[in-house]
């Protein structure tokens, strides 16, 4: 069993903690840290913020058999940036990821650096039907003969056609999506990311945080994570899954968790690491 975590190396002092103090974790799971660095046009997600990596932090996550994930995500890539392809010959070593949905990033990364393990991002899957119809089950399956891995969107882990057609071994859930069931602006919402990811060397200079805020956080007027909802398989107006549901999941034959958060304060990021454990003791 595999967990994907935010935070690489804008939460590295949490991560830090984390591993030092569960290092039990470690010999039974595998784990994987993903961030956007270096203010690369590449990066999708999250706006990029001036995050930087150190090589004494990615020394300490080789030394304990962690990889590195690089959030390439960006739905528009130009293949001869130079920031994009220095990062991908830094990290490009057996048990790194990529998370990306561009098919000529996707290509051009299987050709010249094929020792990345491909995840394709949650956010190309944003036009899908809810609940699914078999349109979108050809859109996974073509997916699974692409990638390694695939982050579905969530409103479909638990449709009766996602459980019956697809290969649970490809699929990776996230255990904390902040997002509303069936959100209006799923898609435009990290088209709005992406583009700005490409438009700024360094946003995190140039924009302000009132302007990062208006983009990158909910654009639902009535959008409030704390007012418990049940809609479908959701508990909540976000997504995060509970522990009946997590152990529903690896019934399913999932193997593989991501856990999200590289924009929530030190704490409370800290707290969701604890999923980590619930799924410890859920296979124990």
């Amino acid at each position: 069993m595999k967990f994907v975590v935010a935070g690489a190396f804008s939460k590295f002092m949490q991560l830090y903690k984390f591993f030092i103090l569960n290092k039990k974790m470690l010999k039974v799971f595998d784990f994987v840290v993903y961030d956007g660095v270096c203010d690369c046009h590449w990066n999708g997600g999250r706006i990029n913020s001036g995050v930087y990596y150190t090589d004494s932090q990615i020394n300490f996550y080789y030394k304990n058999n962690i990889g590195i994930a690089l959030t390439f995500s960006n739905h528009n890539i130009d293949l001869s940036d130079a920031i994009g392809n220095e990062l991908l010959k830094k990290f490009n070593r057996k048990g790194n990821l990529i998370i990306l949905q561009n098919e000529d990033l996707r290509k051009y990364i299987r050709k010249n650096y094929p020792l990345y393990e491909l995840t394709y991002s949650i956010t190309g899957t944003g036009k899908l039907n809810i609940p699914m119809e078999m349109s979108d089950v050809d859109f996974y399956k073509d997916l699974e003969s692409k990638y390694d891995l695939i982050v579905p969107r969530m409103e479909h882990i638990f449709d009766p056609l996602f459980i019956e057609y697809l290969n649970m071994d490809k699929y990776e859930i996230m255990l904390n999506d902040d997002c509303r069931y069936n959100c209006p602006y799923y898609h435009d919402h990290f088209i709005k990311i992406s583009n700005q990811n490409t438009l700024y060397d360094h946003p995190s200079i140039e924009l302000s945080d009132d302007y990062r805020f208006n983009i990158e956080e909910c654009w639902l007027d009535d959008y409030d994570p704390d007012i418990g909802e049940n809609q479908n398989h959701c508990d909540s107006y976000g997504m995060d899954l509970t522990d009946d549901q997590i152990e529903r999941l690896i019934s399913m034959g999932i193997h593989y968790f991501k856990i999200s958060g590289r924009e929530l304060p030190s704490e409370e990021f800290y707290l969701e690491l604890k999923k980590c454990k619930d799924i410890l003791y859920a296979v124990t």
